[in-house]
């Protein structure tokens, strides 16, 4: 495991963002809310680095921190281990996709704004086309160098993205075989069970009267 490292000060206005764009979009939830405000705080006032401490003992030892639970050490270990967090990149397109976009390194406020205007962009996998296209060379302003940078950013973090796919998918695949495969063990078994019912016991043997004293030897006549 070899984490990129963000500072604990970048992790906490992460999670400072996410719970911020909670509120503006009315999240029903206020626990949710203040779990992700709590975190930040413990993670801005840590003396070691989250990342280190995710490095040495994994989601484990993200979730020895006070207020950490599941989904958060999930969140944490996101973005230690790739700059970004997915409930945040959605969180971010569904408020503002600008807000998104500028959360690419290379990419200022005012660009974001810009692609999201003038060429209609949401997305960074939409983005990711306008780098490849030629649309986002055309915009002013951009050069060869700014959209090969882009675009080396962005395949960096789409393809990451891809492999957690795929591995959650081979992942499912392999549970539902396991799954198929018991049910059919247990049809097999059910089948044979059935079958040694349905066989015709063997016929018990013929009861013959036992000879009594009395028919081995007759009484003598009187």
């Amino acid at each position: 495991m070899s984490p990129i490292g963000p500072t604990n000060i970048e992790l906490a206005e992460a999670l400072d963002q996410m719970a911020e764009v909670l509120v503006r979009q009315g999240e029903p939830n206020p626990y949710r809310v203040q779990a992700y405000l709590q975190a930040a705080a413990m993670v801005r006032d840590l003396e070691e680095p989250v990342a280190r401490l995710y490095g040495e003992g994994g989601r484990d030892a993200l979730m020895s921190l006070p207020g950490i639970g599941v989904s958060l050490a999930h969140h944490i270990a996101q973005y230690v281990e790739t700059g970004r967090i997915g409930l945040r990149d959605r969180l971010l397109r569904a408020d503002d996709p600008a807000t998104l976009l500028a959360t690419l390194p290379g990419v200022s406020e005012r660009l974001a704004r810009r692609l999201v205007d003038e060429l209609g962009i949401e997305s960074l996998a939409e983005l990711e086309r306008a780098a490849h296209d030629g649309r986002l060379q055309d915009l002013e302003g951009i050069g060869p160098r700014t959209t090969e940078a882009i675009r080396l950013q962005l395949n960096s973090i789409l393809n990451r993205s891809a492999r957690r796919r795929a591995r959650r998918l081979r992942r499912q695949v392999a549970q539902l075989a396991a799954v198929q495969r018991r049910a059919e063990v247990a049809a097999e078994q059910a089948t044979e069970a059935q079958a040694e019912a349905a066989e015709p016991t063997p016929d018990a043997p013929e009861e013959r009267p036992v000879a009594t004293i009395y028919s081995l030897f007759p009484p003598a006549a009187a």
